[in-house]
């Protein structure tokens, strides 16, 4: 399995326990992260901020991945599931794709949507 792979798989396994130390451990400090839901996201410290709001909404989060594949070298396409549930209980389910970019072992930037 390539570094990119694996930092990949990571960020998703980081993810689905809302780790956000370790998830910003694989972001690079000059990182962008892009969702067609979201918009733009511009540096690490602006990026977990985001994350940690997201996470936040939510009881539990869950996300699958249903496809990964590194489309060129250090450039991670993956299909995914997600599970939400909300404080009130209501789950939240939907499906996407997201890319990212791993740049000197770090994640240099993600689209989620796209």
């Amino acid at each position: 399995m390539s570094l990119a792979r694996q930092i990949a798989r990571n960020y998703f396994a980081y993810s689905n326990r809302s780790e956000l130390p370790q998830i910003a451990s694989l972001f690079s400090e000059n990182c962008t992260y892009y969702s067609v839901n979201l918009g733009f996201f511009i540096g690490k410290a602006d990026v977990i901020a985001m994350q940690r709001e997201f996470h936040g909404q939510y009881e539990s989060v869950a996300w699958t991945i249903d496809h990964i594949a590194e489309v060129k070298p250090n450039i991670i396409e993956i299909e995914f599931s997600f599970k939400g549930v909300l404080p009130d209980g209501e789950e939240q389910n939907r499906q996407g794709s997201e890319h990212i970019l791993i740049y000197d072992g770090l994640i240099q930037h993600v689209a989620v949507g796209l």
